[in-house]
């Protein structure tokens, strides 16, 4: 896939010019680029796919340690400076195949990680990209600094303005002249940048204090924010370089010339190099990012103060501890990045004062190994009050030297972890690679280091089930209550039998991040729980608290469909199934893909089927744009929405759409919306991704109703009383791709919350009374461990009527072939006079084909008997014949979904009874019973009946709405 980067007409990039001089161009540049990134992370992402699969699996120390034990800890060959890890130098940081592996062997997908030592944070962006919330701190403030760069997510508007940034800058260093001038117009401004360095003059030339004040105060200035984040990186790395001192591991002085424009050059060469690595980020983070905060681990959480920083990090809140400590009397970090600290705007002083395991603060203090081994009780006595019970604390450390003696320094922390409350569960030996450096040569002779493994004990917790911000129905309090026990089963123990409290193991806790109807989860012994359900909906159910139901969260809310269910109740049914994660999913009628996007979301594999081909367009793409890298689906929908632009008023043209279709077209449409639509659809088809071609033009249908002569309140097609003269297509369809786009980003950021991997979900146009139809699309018989579905009703909701001008325009349908697709649905009310004639002779014989439900052949012999010997308009003639072909539709589905469906599975149907009036009796069509008694025949049992109430939209000609439903639980027995 090609990726086209826009430069504008009059300023070509500097890096643009020198790729052509090589004969190279900057797509192709890019493209190569960023496919070396995919490939060389793929390498390591294969090795770690989620080990991890349940809490459960931790509960056994011993299998845990022999799970660590059988990992090769050393990974001499593996490559540890891949994508932004060797964005900033940092020394003795340790390599990030530890915590991946550690990560994915001791945690679960959208859990809390912390590495309370976070440096730059290797930590940090290995969690993320594995899908993990991360917390990284430090008490060196470059942490936070170096942190927050390499786990950027660049937008094109993010590095349109760092190229341009980059751009402006070198241009500016490559004449000496023009330096000098942009120096002297703007010394005032740039000055009080210059840090209070001591003896700033032997550490620096002349020409770079200006050019590094110059920097930082254009940093300072820049709008965007992640701009902004990058560029102090890149500044930060330069500044050795810039300086006198002779490398980054000898701080020692080394005078050199700095010619004017120098520094500058250094900037904008690395802001270059920078970018282009967080740019192979894109496609991996996704918009996830972590949380980098600066903090002394040494000051208790316990007492939290005013002083105290904003982090997620509360008592029993964190899933796991991955940390590499600092060595005691090895390194001294103050001093290796005193001068960007300075130049940053900090002061690295007290630093040099509180760093714990300083060599130089020990030696200033004559202080020992028991020094170390007392801050680092403090450090463990935060890290055991963060930690949940029953998680895992991992700690890379490595020996000391004091006085020429070896100090053990792992078991002497693990001694002192259990002396806090830790159970030391192993340690583990690793050699070290040969090119690790200090500049402490005591750090520098170390060839091992050891991992030790701590556990926080397991514990039983008193949980509370908290209910959603918003109100919820009776029908949903009681699936509240029943999907809190289905989920947590005989792991959980009520105080009372209405309670929404329980007693429940802390290796159970992961379970109840699945429910529906509790949104968050509080206990004396663990930090608050948001579900992922509330995450979805408001983003954090901890800090916002929405008034209202969204159903529209995710892609939910892409396109209007009548009928469908909303997607809570859907969860709620996997829970009640107590269906696991990979399991597969089906929705035999799926509409516009509410079950199988649930599904998707949830981690199942989910597979639908429908007649209508609007409806499955929307189902598949639900899914499937999700499934596009959001990086590069971010840059895409941007591009075309500059791109419209320059949509021109003065349309006259309508040549896209065959002349089989214009004069039904010109019929329902203004004809500048005509014009406006071909020039619109002409330029998605130029989109060169498919699924973003068909996630636009999904957009586009969902704003026909607003453009046509379609009355938006009626759900038959009906024309508005006033036609349009014109409608403002390109700002309709503006404002919804901006909302969308809006969407997907935010889903993309809460990604990392997400308990489970996704798995595909498909939508195919097919018919699910013929089981060649499931065969066809790999649904194979005893396959699927749960079907969700709401059916078409008994004669139905007219579907391809409503959306008939959708059809007609995206995919050319003339009357004649909608009129075959309306004539095949199951509850079309559709029939002729030779079919019903037909269906009639049945009825008086009492042969009812596949129907073998007494209740659907009682109310139709009922129902044909009355209209028989009564004078009844056509409507009401036609109604024991449709019912007769309803219901023997419904059988046969019946008796394939069973054939589908495993042994214990469950189906869930939601259907509601209509009622119809014969001769002058009203009549019931109890279609729930006849469902009940077509499960029955095929050897399901009636698991349970959960009438629901189901409010109506504001249409006309909806008096006849069903407003009483039931879900219909089934359970295969046989």
């Amino acid at each position: 896939m090609r990726l086209t980067i826009e430069t504008t007409p009059s300023k070509k990039s500097v890096l643009g010019i020198v790729l052509k001089d090589a004969g190279i161009t900057l797509t192709d540049w890019f493209d190569a680029k960023l496919e070396e990134a995919v490939n060389t992370y793929g390498i390591h992402k294969a090795a770690s796919n989620d080990r991890l699969r349940n809490l459960e699996d931790l509960a056994d120390v011993q299998t845990v340690i022999q799970t660590l034990q059988s990992v090769d800890w050393s990974f001499t060959r593996d490559q540890t400076g891949y994508l932004s890890h060797d964005i900033h130098p940092y020394p003795a940081k340790f390599i990030p195949q530890i915590p991946r592996n550690i990560i994915t062997r001791l945690s679960l997908r959208g859990e809390i990680v912390w590495d309370p030592f976070g440096g730059s944070g290797t930590t940090a962006l290995e969690g993320t990209l594995l899908g993990r919330r991360v917390v990284s701190t430090d008490i060196n403030p470059l942490g936070e600094v170096i942190g927050n760069a390499k786990t950027l997510t660049l937008t094109k508007e993010d590095e349109d303005f760092l190229n341009h940034f980059a751009d402006q800058l070198s241009v500016l260093a490559s004449d000496a002249a023009n330096v000098r001038d942009a120096l002297e117009r703007n010394r005032q401004v740039f000055s009080k940048f210059v840090p209070p360095i001591p003896n700033i003059n032997e550490w620096f030339h002349l020409n770079a204090i200006d050019e590094l004040a110059y920097l930082r105060w254009r940093i300072d200035s820049l709008t965007s924010i992640k701009a902004k984040v990058l560029s102090r990186a890149s500044f930060s790395k330069i500044i050795l370089r810039a300086s006198y001192q002779d490398g980054e591991t000898r701080y020692v002085r080394k005078v050199r010339s700095m010619a004017p424009g120098s520094v500058i050059k250094f900037f904008s060469t690395d802001l270059m190099s920078a970018t282009a690595k967080v740019r192979k980020l894109g496609p991996l983070l996704q918009f996830r990012e972590p949380t980098f905060r600066t903090l002394d681990l040494r000051q208790p959480f316990r007492q939290r103060t005013a002083n105290t920083p904003d982090t997620p990090l509360t008592e029993n809140s964190v899933d796991l501890i991955v940390c590499s400590p600092p060595y005691p009397n090895a390194n001294d970090y103050h001093l290796y990045h005193r001068f960007r600290l300075f130049w940053l705007g900090y002061d690295p002083r007290p630093l040099g004062k509180s760093e714990i395991g300083s060599h130089l603060r020990h030696q200033k203090e004559t202080s020992g190994f028991n020094s170390y081994i007392d801050e680092m009780r403090l450090c463990l006595d935060n890290m055991w009050y963060c930690l949940r019970p029953g998680r895992f604390a991992v700690l890379v450390l490595g020996d000391a030297i004091f006085d020429k003696k070896n100090y053990l320094t792992a078991e002497e922390v693990a001694k002192t972890a259990t002396g806090v409350g830790f159970e030391c569960a192993g340690i583990i030996m690793r050699s070290l690679h040969t090119t690790r450096r200090s500049f402490i040569s005591p750090a520098r002779r170390a060839r091992t280091e050891k991992i030790v493994i701590l556990r926080k004990p397991n514990r039983v917790l008193q949980v509370t089930f908290n209910t959603p911000p918003y109100g919820l129905w009776k029908y949903e309090e009681v699936l509240r209550a029943k999907e809190i026990d289905a989920i947590l089963g005989k792991k959980a123990s009520r105080l009372a039998p209405d309670s929404s409290t329980a007693s429940l193991n802390s290796k159970y806790v992961d379970q109840i991040r699945r429910l529906t109807f509790t949104h968050r989860v509080t206990s004396p012994q663990m930090s608050d729980e948001a579900t992922w359900q509330s995450v979805l909906e408001n983003g954090d159910a901890l800090k916002v608290l929405s008034r209202r139901k969204d159903p529209k969260y995710a892609t939910h809310g892409l396109h209007e469909y009548k009928g469908k269910f909303y997607p809570q109740l859907v969860k709620s049914f996997l829970n009640l199934a107590a269906l696991q994660p990979g399991q597969h999913l089906l929705d035999p009628f799926c509409g516009s893909g509410t079950s199988l996007l649930e599904g998707y979301l949830n981690g199942y594999s989910a597979v639908g089927l429908d007649l209508n081909p609007l409806a499955v367009k929307i189902a598949r793409i639900k899914t499937e744009i999700l499934e596009v890298d959001p990086y590069l689906r971010d840059r895409l929908l941007t591009s075309f929405l500059d791109r419209i632009d320059s949509m021109r008023a003065d349309f006259t043209q309508i040549d896209l759409f065959p002349s089989t279709i214009r004069v039904e077209l010109e019929a329902w449409f203004p004809k500048p919306v005509l014009a406006k639509l071909s020039w619109l659809l002409k330029e998605i088809a130029l989109v060169p991704h498919a699924k973003v071609r068909e996630f636009l033009e999904v957009l586009v249908s969902s704003i026909v109703r607003q453009i046509s002569h379609q009355d938006p309140r009626d759900l038959r097609i009906r024309r508005r009383d006033q036609p349009l003269a014109d409608a403002p297509v390109k700002e309709l369809f503006q404002k919804r791709l901006h909302e969308q786009r809006a969407r997907l980003r935010h889903f993309a950021e809460r990604s990392s919350r997400a308990p489970y991997p996704f798995l595909g979900a498909n939508a195919y146009k097919g018919d699910c009374r013929d089981m060649g139809t499931f065969e066809q699309h790999g649904i194979h018989k005893d396959g699927i461990d749960l079907i969700v579905t709401s059916p078409p009703y008994a004669t139905a909701l007219p579907y391809i009527d409503t959306d008939r001008l959708s059809i007609l325009l995206l995919f050319g349908a003339k009357s004649s072939e909608r009129s075959q697709i309306e004539e095949s649905l199951i509850g079309s009310r559709e029939i002729n006079k030779r079919q019903r004639t037909e269906i009639e002779q049945r009825i008086s014989n009492g042969d009812f084909s596949h129907n073998k439900s007494a209740t659907a052949q009682r109310i139709i012999r009922r129902i044909h008997a009355l209209n028989k010997s009564s004078i009844v308009g056509f409507r009401r003639q036609n109604m024991a014949s449709l019912l007769y072909r309803y219901f023997n539709d419904m059988a046969m589905v019946f008796r394939n979904l069973d054939q589908l469906l495993r042994v214990g599975g469950s189906a869930f149907f939601v259907i509601g009874d209509t009622t119809t009036v014969a001769g002058d009796e009203p009549i019931a069509i109890k279609s729930g019973k006849v469902l009940q008694e077509f499960a029955l025949s095929v050897g399901w049992e009636v698991k349970d009946v959960i009438p629901i109430t189901v409010t109506t939209e504001n249409r006309l000609h909806i008096k006849n709405s069903v407003t009483e439903n039931d879900i219909l639980w089934f359970v295969k027995k046989r």
